[in-house]
């Protein structure tokens, strides 16, 4: 499957928005801390834009996103997918709690 440049424009700029608006953050407070224009950012959230590699990895940051979220309708990998669900996950329990479930990961993997 090849991927056009305006099917990544219409996955990209929502998933962006919700994740700001998720944040509660305006636009212009976005722009200003990955430097980048108020006006880039909205193009990007509107679908007019993608944005160089840089912005979206400073927006991924920013936003507390992965790039697996913002491409994962385009991965064919599984295993991609799979990821992100769990960094989702993950990233809302505690440290503690974190170092739990690796061990009973560890743990279910040494015995089956």
């Amino acid at each position: 499957m090849l991927i056009t440049k305006q099917e990544i424009l219409e996955q990209l700029g929502p998933k962006i928005k919700k994740a700001r608006i998720a944040k509660g953050y305006t636009q212009e407070y976005v722009a200003e801390h990955i430097n980048i224009s108020a006006d880039l950012l909205r193009n990007i959230e509107n679908s007019r834009n993608i944005g160089s590699v840089p912005t979206l990895l400073n927006l991924c940051n920013l936003l507390d996103i992965t790039m697996n979220d913002l491409f994962v309708d385009f991965l064919t990998n599984s295993n991609s997918s799979i990821d992100s669900t769990l960094y989702h996950y993950l990233k809302d329990i505690s440290k503690e709690d974190q170092e739990r479930l690796k061990k009973i990961i560890i743990y279910i993997d040494k015995t089956y």
